[in-house]
């Protein structure tokens, strides 16, 4: 909680980072649960649209906690990255 309280307050999120995406200078995956519930994956695809060299991960049937409520597909999805983009 005190993490959250730190990055939202009264009036929504302190700091909003996704304008600063493009200026990533690797390749970034984003990995998103369709059915998240804390923020909805239609905000993964814009992170996306924004990054130079993207890869997106979206796993179905999955909340907010992709890692551990679907960890083998969240592996499955990180290998491929690695294998295409790591280096």
């Amino acid at each position: 909680m005190a993490t959250v309280r730190t990055q939202v307050g009264l009036k929504g999120q302190r700091e909003v980072l996704v304008s600063r995406l493009a200026q990533l200078e690797r390749p970034t995956m984003v990995v998103w649960g369709t059915r998240d519930r804390v923020l909805p994956y239609s905000q993964a695809k814009e992170a996306f649209s924004r990054l130079p060299e993207g890869y997106l991960e979206l796993i179905p049937e999955c909340g907010h906690l992709p890692q551990v409520e679907q960890p083998e597909q969240f592996i499955s999805g990180l290998r491929r990255f690695l294998s295409e983009k790591g280096s």
